[in-house]
């Protein structure tokens, strides 16, 4: 991921239409933003078509970027938006597909020990799924993404404190949830 004043230097000269500018912020942000859609759409396809819906917007409204923004958060709003978007037409024009439960790279360990790491993801992954949507979300952007409050909250469109209250909700829940897990574990 780009540092902030990158974002803030590709920003300035994204909206005089240097095609370079944009080459380095879509290679300086399209892993972190792929992951983000993908937590919609559940689906490489899907998520790979909503970061080309949202980088070819980004080109078509490169005069318009106001540099005095958040750049960073402007991307994440769009593929938030872009990603609901195609979630509503899949809903409207449902097709069978089949889910892709791709893992997330590990360190190597011992196997018992493997298997622990991957029992331990796949109920993180379970109950990071069940929190509320809006919760799951300022978490997901806050922990997995990197952003910082204010900029959830602008691309959430809530206010820092109430993103605050979300990701504290969910760090309390996951807690709780590994609390209850530890005898298994022992």
């Amino acid at each position: 991921m780009l540092a902030a004043e990158a974002f803030v230097h590709c920003g300035r000269r994204l909206r005089q239409g240097d095609r370079s500018a944009f080459t380095q912020l879509f290679e300086g942000t399209y892993d972190a933003l792929y992951r983000y859609a993908w937590s919609f759409t559940k689906d490489e396809e899907r998520a790979c078509d909503v970061l080309q819906d949202v980088f070819l917007r980004l080109w078509q409204i490169r005069a318009h970027v106001d540099p005095e923004r958040s750049l960073k958060a402007l991307l994440y709003q769009m593929v938030r938006n872009t990603s609901l978007n195609h979630l509503r037409r899949m809903q409207r024009n449902p097709v069978v597909t089949v889910a892709n439960t791709a893992d997330l790279p590990s360190k190597e360990v011992a196997a018992d020990d493997a298997y622990d790491v991957q029992v331990l993801r796949r109920r993180l992954q379970v109950w990071i799924d069940n929190m509320p949507p809006r919760r799951r979300e300022a978490f997901v952007l806050s922990r997995f993404q990197g952003l910082s409050h204010a900029e959830i909250a602008q691309v959430m469109n809530l206010t820092p404190k109430t993103v605050n209250n979300h990701i504290v909700l969910a760090l309390t829940y996951l807690r709780d949830r590994i609390d209850t897990l530890e005898p298994e574990l022992t």
